[in-house]
């Protein structure tokens, strides 16, 4: 009980604690340069996916961020909610009006990583597959041949699994350069500690 109490406790801090506190503390940061997608990581996707795949990943967040938040009328509400163009004598309209514009920036940049992430899902998909189908079969040969399990290595490896699943949620939403060979490194490490997992459990 205690184990899985745990568990999900891990499931909770990484999937939606961290994001959801990165979301609201990281526009307070007065840079706006640091919500903007940076030169490097367009061309690193440029790099990754050529010009046609990337141009398309930026039109499809375009019209993505257009359906979801501005003909929702979410970004003009939150905008709005600022004030006019001045600001009273504690400063609490700009900072309002400049926590709103930053949130958005990070919106559409978390989503626009979002859509990238997407050309490593069905690979990451079919080697976590694969990963877990061998890792199964490693296991029961090892159970026909009177082995044994070990916990502590299952354990550390769902852990891992769980660190390496949040911090793809998380990255989404740093205001730092994200280099899409990330994304390569994240579809080798996840399929390995799957097949620890299962080969362990």
């Amino acid at each position: 009980m205690a184990s899985s109490s745990r568990f999900v406790r891990h499931v909770k801090w990484w999937f939606f604690v961290v994001p959801l506190l990165a979301s609201v503390l990281l526009p307070i940061i007065p840079e706006t340069g640091l919500f903007e997608i940076s030169g490097a990581e367009s061309e690193s996707a440029v790099a990754a996916l050529g010009d046609e795949r990337a141009a398309r990943a930026v039109g499809t967040t375009n019209v993505m961020f257009r359906r979801f938040f501005v003909t929702t009328g979410a970004v003009q509400a939150t905008l709005r909610a600022g004030g006019g163009d001045g600001f009273d004598a504690d400063g609490t309209r700009r900072f309002a009006q400049g926590w709103a514009r930053h949130f958005w920036m990070l919106v559409y940049r978390a989503l626009y990583r979002a859509v990238v992430m997407k050309a490593w899902l069905a690979g990451t998909v079919v080697l976590c597959m694969a990963a877990w189908v061998d890792g199964t079969m490693r296991r029961k040969i090892r159970a026909a041949a009177a082995g044994f399990a070990s916990p502590l290595s299952f354990h550390l490896a769902m852990h891992g699994v769980l660190m390496v699943l949040g911090s793809a949620f998380v990255v989404l939403v740093l205001p730092v350069p994200l280099i899409v060979q990330w994304w390569t490194v994240f579809a080798i490490f996840l399929p390995l500690l799957l097949w620890i997992v299962s080969s362990s459990a």
